[in-house]
Formats: C-alpha cells, structure tokens, sequence
C-alpha cells in the first residue's frame, strides 16, 4: 500500500508551483486531480472530465444561486442599511454603540445571504464613514471585515451547505449547529468592543460619539422599516427547521422574496438593473460550481488512492484532542490561501472518516471547518475579505491587516471553544431532532 506521504508530496508541489504561477484556483486544483488520475489511481482522464459534469448535477446544488442571487439583491436595495440604522438606534446611547450595531447587522445579514464578501460591502458602504467619526479607523476597518465572517457560520451558510452535501451530512443539522457558535463569537467580539470604548479615554483613542438613549417613537419608525429584512430569516429558518421546505426551496423562496421586496415594494432596484444583478449572482455561482467540479473531483481521485483510509492509519496514534488541535492549524494555514468551497470538498473527505473513528462528530466537524475557514477570509495576506475591503474603504493592506489583529485573536479564542466543548455545536442539532 503506497504511502500516504508519498502521494501528497507529489500533490502539494503541483499545488504550490501552480499557485505560485498565479494559474487560477480550479486549475491548480485539477493539476494534482490529474496526477492522481494518471500516476496513482490510473484512470482514463477522460473519466476526470465526465465526472466534473457528474459532479454539479445535482438538485441540492441550487440552494447555492439562489442564496447568493438573494444576498446580491439585498446587497443592491437599502435592506442592509435599513437593517443597520434600527441596531443603530437601539444602541446609539453606548459609546462602542455604532460598532456594535454594525457586528449585529452582519450576523442578520449572514442568516440572510450567508455571503462574506458581501456584507463587508454593504456595511463597508453603510457605515464606515460614521463609525470612523466614532471610534477611529482602526476599529471601524476591523469591525467590518471581521465581522462579513459571520455569514459564512450564522445559517443559511453556503460554507455549511457545501459541506453538507460533500460528506452526506444533514443541511439542516449544519444549520441548527451553526448558530450557537455564531452568537459566542458575536459575544466575544461585542464584549471586546464593549471594553475597548469604555477605555477611550485611558487608551488615547477617540471620543465617544455616545447619543442620547432612542424614544420609542424612533425605535418604532426604524423598526418598521428593516421589518422586510428582519422578517426573511423567520421565514428561510423557519420555513427549514419547521420541516415547510428543504434548504434549496428555502433559497428560491428567499430569492424570490427578496425580488419582490427590493424591485416591487421598496423600489430600490429599478427594472434595467435586474440584468445586472442577474449576471452578477450568475458569475459568483458560475465560479463556485466550477470550484465545486474540480475539487469534487480530487476528493474522488483521493478517495480511489486510499487516501482517507491512510490518513486515519497515520493518524492511528493520536487522541481526539491532538487531533482536533492538528486539524485547526492545518484549517487556519489553509483558510488563508483557499477558497473556502474548495477547501471544505478537498479536505472534508479526506478526513470525516478519522473524524468518525475517534468519535467525532460529523456536524461538530462541520463547523470546526467552517469556523476555521471563516477566520482564513480576513486573514492576511490573501483573505477574500480584506481585497473587498480593499475597494471599498480605499486602505492599503497594512492599514487593514494591523486593524483584523485583535479580531482574529476573538475569533481564535472562540474556534478553541467550539473546536474543545462539541456540546455548544450539538445541543440545538440533538433537541430538535
């Protein structure tokens, strides 16, 4: 039996030499597919071809555009300003008040789009300028872009669905398991916040922008207008977790709603730019489906080498929690350089079945990824979040990779608690099944 080394050296330098030739990701992904395929497994290559279609024929695959179609309408209408002007109003009267206003619209944002890079837009637009009048640069640019990483953990994620359907994992389970998780690292970062600004005046940093508490007439007014926004992940999770529709009808029914809302009741999309939005979701979902097919397809190539059965003999030493611990490191150092959907249909395959013979959890594994992975898209150099934020703040690299520092410190203490108390992951997963 050829060992497990053996094999993914050859792979890594494939990888590595075609990353480094700035060869697109999916390219670089099929260039250890096909060495697999001829040297290893040896399979005809046109096997490789025929199975990257195989791969993305699949109905629960739709879910996919039709969240990233829902976000990219949300992302074009004042759904995501709405949203933050009503946490705005309820937390104005606190000094850290507009930070985390802006750290809770991204989490209701994730449990609507379940896109990153999208919210770090919409809010990067929304409210840096006002929160960097506030509280100073640093902790407006850091707020932002870290907290775009909440989409990626609070459900509907796409991170989750992904997994899900590359390890035959439930969906929905994922989903119950992600927001436990989600509210400690909104927890940990709003304390954080919370601290900082209390100690403005100790630390040199700015002035508080604190206002006067909002009446109930002003909570009442922005209340009812980011009710439209409000109301769409009662009806997706609900809709789910009630057992009214799967997650793919549940991404149709929030595309469709979210269709309705921006164009034909709150007029914030006008008819000649729905083209636009239209093509928009098309080419990021074109983009993931073809990282889907490649990536699938070395989990088969893989899978065909034995390579998860070599794994789980090398790792044959290790305890759980050694194992979780090499996992999380080896996660973060890939979250920094992949594509998240890549990532999850490379490696999840590969390791589920160590997971399992040391008693983990399918859906506790779940979202160890996805939280490690989460944190890989706002860390430098090559987080998708800072390039965003990049365009949208008009900061250099520097200036955002100091600011992310604290936050990806948060969110490391958080992924060390989900990764060590699976409990916090499982307890909604087992109550509601």
């Amino acid at each position: 039996m050829p060992d497990v080394v053996a094999i993914l050296i050859p792979c890594a330098i494939i990888l590595v030499v075609l990353a480094v030739l700035n060869v697109p990701l999916y390219l670089a992904i099929l260039g250890p597919t096909l060495y697999l395929a001829l040297f290893v497994v040896k399979v005809p290559v046109e096997s490789i071809f025929t199975g990257m279609f195989d791969n993305v024929a699949k109905t629960s695959f739709l879910c996919i555009p039709f969240f990233i179609l829902t976000g990219t309408f949300i992302q074009a209408s004042t759904l995501g300003s709405r949203l933050i002007d009503f946490f705005m109003v309820l937390l104005r009267h606190t000094k850290a008040g507009l930070a985390v206003a802006c750290l809770f619209a991204n989490a209701v944002f994730g449990a609507i789009s379940g896109s990153s890079p999208a919210a770090v837009a919409t809010f990067g637009k929304v409210v840096y300028e006002p929160l960097a009048k506030a509280q100073g640069p640093s902790l407006s640019t850091g707020v932002i872009v870290s907290s775009g990483a909440l989409s990626t953990i609070i459900p509907p994620s796409i991170t989750l669905i992904i997994y899900g359907i590359a390890t035959e994992s439930s969906v929905t389970s994922l989903f119950m398991g992600g927001f436990l998780p989600g509210l400690l690292l909104v927890a940990l970062v709003a304390g954080y916040l919370f601290w900082r600004c209390a100690r403005n005046s100790k630390l040199g940093l700015y002035e508080s922008q604190a206002q006067p508490r909002a009446t109930a007439g002003e909570i009442k007014t922005t209340f009812i207008r980011a009710i439209p926004v409000l109301i769409l992940p009662v009806i997706i999770l609900g809709g789910i977790y009630s057992g009214i529709f799967t997650p793919t009808e549940a991404g149709a029914v929030a595309a469709v709603y979210s269709f309705v809302v921006a164009v034909f009741v709150l007029k914030d999309i006008k008819f000649s730019q729905i083209p636009r939005q239209l093509a928009d979701a098309g080419k990021t979902a074109g983009q993931i489906f073809i990282l889907i097919s490649v990536s699938t397809c070395f989990a088969q190539m893989a899978t065909m080498a034995q390579l998860p059965t070599l794994i789980t003999e090398s790792f044959g030493s290790f305890d759980k929690i050694m194992f979780l611990l090499m996992l999380n490191v080896l996660l973060l150092i890939v979250g920094c350089f992949f594509d998240t959907g890549a990532a999850v249909l490379i490696l999840a395959p590969l390791l589920l079945p160590t997971a399992k013979v040391l008693g983990i959890d399918p859906i506790h594994l779940g979202l160890v990824f996805t939280v490690n992975l989460s944190i890989g898209m706002f860390t430098p150099p090559f987080g998708l979040n800072i390039f965003v934020a990049q365009s949208v703040l008009k900061k250099s690299m520097g200036e955002i990779s100091r600011a992310l520092i604290p936050y990806i410190i948060l969110y490391i203490v958080g992924l060390l608690i989900i990764t060590y108390v699976p409990g916090l992951t499982l307890l909604l997963p087992n109550i509601l099944s």
